[in-house]
Order: structure tokens, then C-alpha cells, then sequence
């Protein structure tokens, strides 16, 4: 009781303790309790009982068990899966091979060198068959091609070696033109060939660009206008797999050129002038007029109102023009059942997107002249006077093509790779070594 009268005493010293040092004190003496016997029954019984028993239980069950679990887990694991990247070292590596890619290749190049600075790269635009000659000969540190390494490539690599192929991206081959119309304009992209009329140009068959068998592919507007003047065959002069991809082509439509002349990447052209590389052939064709010449899209891109090409019938007998979009068609439709991961060099010997589509009647908007382009490394990178940092600086910038340079492909006029290969260049690329150590 003593307790309950000092209780109330200091609730009313903080609510009223201005009142002076008389009431404090009266209020505060136990001696001098009221003397009502109703208040001391109420508060002795009920206050005592309800703090006792529910404040104890209730507050002792509910924060022992939750707070404990989950605050502790949540802040450990969100840190530790973040890697450190580990900078590449300082190196300089060397490519060499086709032309077909050059383009894209250098804005690969200043692109990359952005990202990693200390990596200098060099590509050398050789052609196909040169860029494969210097991988035999170990002068490079990646090689390229249009064309995967077939049998005599193979037999030339050093004892023992085994180089990886790499798709790295992929592009139309087109017949490009320039030809003065008889009301004296220039014929714009459009004009319509399949295989045989090309054949027969290309064998010099086929002489003038009014010859009936070219008139009767055209609109009778376009017929009307090509003019009774010989056509120019431009091609290429050294080994090339831009000709290779339209040899190939030419081999599937016509048998006499498949019978006389054949799939090469430096054919025994029957007629024409040779100019090296894309670029000489692109260069021919702007400076004589009414020629025609194989040339890969970019080139003709890259001479936009100099350089003109025409449409090519596919499988399903559609007259398609050459872009990234009807190239992107025909390598989705034609890249399939590739060479696995680890499989053997020559299992990429005879892999083609254009004899893959030849036939494809349900491709009905790819463009059937289309081809990859590859890059070729060695799996074991410890040789002639390659170090560790170049195998890795090798191997980090074909990742990074295949894995992020894709995306700069498309406005220069070249194919996204799509899901299947990239995961594919992975796989291979996790096989390359240097000195028996993984390089990624």
C-alpha cells in the first residue's frame, strides 16, 4: 500500500510540479493515506495481475525467434559472389586473313582499344588465302578466313597443332554493277539474276547486258532501258574466300561451271580483269563502266552512289536484295548442325551457309549468296615466340567480338551472330592454351 501512495505521488510531483513544495510533500508523506477503502480494492487487484502475466509471455516468444535468422543471412551473401577483375596485361597481337571482314574488323579494333588500352591489335587485310598461309606459318596470332580450313589448310598446319574455328560473324556476297542506262541515268540497285544467268556472264557466255536471258528476269521498265553494251567481268586476282562464297554459289547453279571451273578461293577465271582484295574490286567497278564483279555488301556500303547491286533468286524462287536482314534469314536458316565443341578440325571443312539454303525452299526470304567469316586460333597458343600475354590478349579479344562486338556489325552491313554460335565460340574458346594452362 505504502508502494501504491508513493506510486501516486510521483505521477502528480511531474503533472503538477509547479504547485510548490507544501503539496509535494502532502502528497507524497504514506502517512497520510486516503481514507476511502474504494480506491485501495480496485488498483490492488487488477493493475497487479495484468502487467504480471502478459507483458512477460508475449514479448519473450515473438523477437527471439524472427529477428535472430534473418537479419544475419541477407548482408553475407549479397558480397561475395562480386569477382575482382584482374586487368590484362600489357601485349600486342597480330592477325591477318580475309577482306571480306576488314571493315568491321578495324571498328572492332578502335572500339576494343578503348575498353582495354594496354591490348594493341593489328589486322592485316591479306585475304583469305594468305591469312591462312601466315597461321601455317605461325607469323600470326589469329588468322581469318571467309572460308573454313579445308583439307590441304589442315595438312599445312605444323605437326601436332590444332587450330580452333570461330565464326565471328557473316555477310552477303553480291553482284555489284555499274551500268549507264540507255536514257543515260545509272541503273540503281535492283536488277534481277539467279545462278545460271551469272554463270554464264561470269564464263563469258553471257556478253551484253541486253541479252535476252538477262531482259527476261527484269520489268519490262528495266528491260526496256539495259543497253546493247558489253559487259566488264571484274573479280578478284589473289586467293579470296569472298570468291570462294561465289564459286560456291556458281557450282551449285551451273553445272558447267561446277564441271569447268568449280569451288576455289583463287578460280581459273574464264574471262575478266583481277583486282586485289575487296577493295580493288570495288575500285575496278566504279572506274569501268557496264562492268559487274563479286564484292562483298560492305564495300558497295561503304561506295554508296558509286557501286550499285542487284537482287539474287533463292530456293523458294524469290528475287532477294542483299542486307544485314536477308543475310541475318539465311544464317539462321543455314546454321545449323554445326561442328561441336572439341570436334575435328575437318568437321568444319565442309561447313557452308550457301549450300545449306540452296535447297531451302522455306528460307523464302534469305539471301542465298551469304557466308561466315572465321576466325582461326591455335588451341595450344605456346609457340614460335608468342607469351602469355598475347594468348591472352588472343583469346580476351575474340571473346569480346564474339560476346559484345556483335552489336557493331549490323550498321556496317554484317550478320549478328545468332544464340547458338556464340554459345559454341564459347565453348571452343574455353579450350584454347597456353603451355597447358586454360587461357580463360
Amino acid at each position: 500500500m505504502k508502494t501504491t501512495y508513493i506510486i501516486i505521488a510521483a505521477i502528480v510531483v511531474i503533472v503538477i510540479i509547479i504547485g510548490g513544495a507544501f503539496a509535494y510533500i502532502s502528497l507524497s508523506t504514506p502517512s497520510k493515506p486516503a481514507a476511502t477503502p474504494a480506491p485501495t480494492a480496485t488498483p490492488t487487484t487488477a493493475p497487479t495481475a495484468t502487467p504480471t502475466t502478459a507483458p512477460t509471455a508475449t514479448p519473450t516468444k515473438a523477437p527471439t525467434t524472427a529477428p535472430t535468422i534473418a537479419p544475419t543471412a541477407a548482408p553475407t551473401a549479397a558480397p561475395t559472389p562480386i569477382p575482382t577483375a584482374t586487368p590484362l596485361p600489357a601485349a600486342s597481337i597480330l592477325g591477318a586473313g580475309g577482306s571480306l571482314v576488314n571493315p568491321l574488323m578495324q571498328t572492332w579494333i578502335s572500339t576494343y582499344g578503348l575498353l582495354e588500352p594496354q591490348i594493341q591489335v593489328t589486322y592485316n587485310a591479306v585475304g583469305s588465302g594468305t591469312g591462312i598461309t601466315q597461321l601455317q606459318e605461325q607469323l600470326t596470332n589469329f588468322g581469318e578466313s571467309d572460308v573454313p580450313l579445308q583439307a590441304s589448310d589442315i595438312a599445312g598446319l605444323p605437326s601436332g597443332t590444332t587450330a580452333i574455328t570461330i565464326p565471328i560473324s557473316a555477310s552477303a556476297v553480291i553482284p555489284a554493277y555499274n551500268i549507264q542506262l540507255i536514257n543515260g541515268s545509272t541503273c540503281q540497285n535492283g536488277l534481277n539474276f539467279n545462278g545460271a544467268v551469272l554463270a554464264n556472264i561470269f564464263l563469258g557466255t553471257v556478253t551484253k547486258w541486253n541479252d535476252p536471258s538477262i531482259l527476261a528476269l527484269q520489268t519490262a521498265t528495266i528491260a526496256a532501258q539495259l543497253p546493247n553494251a558489253a559487259i566488264t567481268v571484274i573479280h578478284r586476282s589473289d586467293s579470296s574466300g569472298t570468291m570462294y562464297a561465289f564459286t560456291d554459289f556458281l557450282s551449285k547453279s551451273s553445272a558447267t561451271w561446277a564441271t569447268e571451273i568449280g569451288t576455289s578461293k583463287k578460280p581459273a577465271w574464264p574471262v575478266g580483269l583481277g583486282y586485289n582484295l575487296n577493295a580493288g574490286v570495288a575500285d575496278g567497278i566504279i572506274q569501268i563502266p557496264d562492268s559487274i564483279g563479286p564484292l562483298e555488301i560492305a564495300y558497295a556500303l561503304l561506295n554508296a552512289g558509286s557501286i550499285y547491286y542487284g537482287n539474287v533468286e533463292n530456293a523458294a524462287g524469290n528475287y532477294i536484295t542483299p542486307s544485314v536482314a536477308t543475310a541475318q534469314a539465311a544464317l539462321t536458316a543455314g546454321a545449323t548442325n554445326l561442328p561441336a565443341s572439341g570436334s575435328a578440325m575437318s568437321s568444319w571443312s565442309s561447313v557452308s551457309i550457301i549450300d545449306n539454303i540452296f535447297t531451302d525452299t522455306a528460307a523464302t526470304n534469305a539471301y542465298p549468296i551469304t557466308t561466315m567469316t572465321y576466325a582461326l586460333v591455335y588451341e595450344n597458343q605456346n609457340y614460335a615466340s608468342v607469351t602469355a600475354a598475347q594468348a591472352a590478349a588472343t583469346v580476351n579479344f575474340l571473346y569480346w567480338i564474339v560476346n559484345s562486338g556483335q552489336a557493331l556489325g549490323p550498321t556496317a552491313g554484317y550478320v549478328s551472330l545468332p544464340a547458338n554460335i556464340i554459345t559454341l565460340d564459347d565453348q571452343n574458346l574455353d579450350l584454347v592454351n597456353y603451355n597447358g594452362s586454360l587461357v580463360l
